[in-house]
């Protein structure tokens, strides 16, 4: 077998289990989905922008 098999194999086992292994969907921070599920704004997913405040008639 080659050597990359017993490199790999088991970092790929161990970020599964340990649930830090997450390519994209919902749990993804870089995706527009992964976003609305965290409820963050960025390059992916930017913010409204605010309006400006109503001026005061005096």
């Amino acid at each position: 077998m080659c050597l990359a098999f017993f490199i790999f194999v088991p970092i790929f086992i161990y970020l599964f289990y340990n649930r830090q292994l997450i390519i994209m969907g919902r749990g993804d921070k870089k995706t527009k989905k992964g976003k609305i599920a965290q409820g963050s704004f960025g390059k992916s997913r930017p913010a409204k922008p605010k309006k400006a405040a109503a001026k005061k008639s005096a």
